[in-house]
């Protein structure tokens, strides 16, 4: 899976407007994550079609960063996500981002060494 992050207007409709022309092309949302930074609103989500939604966001004028982004699914127990995240820092891995995805009880990573961190939670 592909994160795509980047920055939109603080405005109403700004979000809005790239998650319909995602719609109107048949990209369904994976996972979503924003909020508001010094008065701009920073957003990362995940698609089920990287190629169309790099597409869009391009013919949008949307500068953004894409990363490899890992999906796990997680057991509905306290203490799951910490174990987690003390594994990958017990490894020297970096976490850049962190959320969830619409699937129940699914995170979503994205790191600076993927290789490692999908070899130490065997994804493929």
């Amino acid at each position: 899976m592909k994160e795509f992050s980047f920055i939109l207007g603080n405005n109403p409709g700004a979000l809005a407007e790239v998650v319909e022309a995602l719609g109107a092309e048949h990209v369904n949302l994976e996972a979503v994550a924003g909020l508001t930074v010094l008065d701009e609103g920073v957003i990362s989500l995940v698609t089920d079609n990287p190629d169309k939604t790099r597409k869009i966001l391009r013919a949008k004028g949307v500068e953004f960063d894409e990363r490899d982004a890992l999906v796990m699914s997680l057991p509905h127990q306290p203490g799951q996500l910490a174990t987690i995240l003390g594994r990958l820092a017990d490894e020297g891995i970096n976490v850049l981002s962190c959320y969830c995805t619409v699937e129940k009880n699914q995170i979503l990573l994205t790191v600076d060494k993927v290789d490692r961190a999908k070899a130490i939670f065997r994804i493929p």
